[in-house]
């Protein structure tokens, strides 16, 4: 199923503005399911450099620990 990709204007201008302020940020976007934060995540991020993690519903401790092990590779 394709979706279009609209109404995210003020999403990506927030991001936009946090990107230009070339310090390190460290943003989480949450919300309920099949509203479009992937897709919002990855029209941001493409030709940017990034790192992109994907936290799930697996718990906190396990999230971090995931996490820790990706940013140290």
């Amino acid at each position: 199923m394709f979706q279009q990709f609209v109404n995210r204007g003020e999403e990506l201008s927030f991001l936009e503005k946090m990107y230009s302020e070339n310090k390190p940020k460290f943003i989480v976007i949450y919300g309920r399911r099949r509203i479009g934060k992937t897709a919002l995540m990855k029209k941001f991020i493409k030709n940017k450099p990034h790192i992109y993690f994907l936290a799930d519903n697996r718990g906190n401790k396990q999230n971090i620990q995931e996490m820790q092990h990706f940013m140290g590779e």
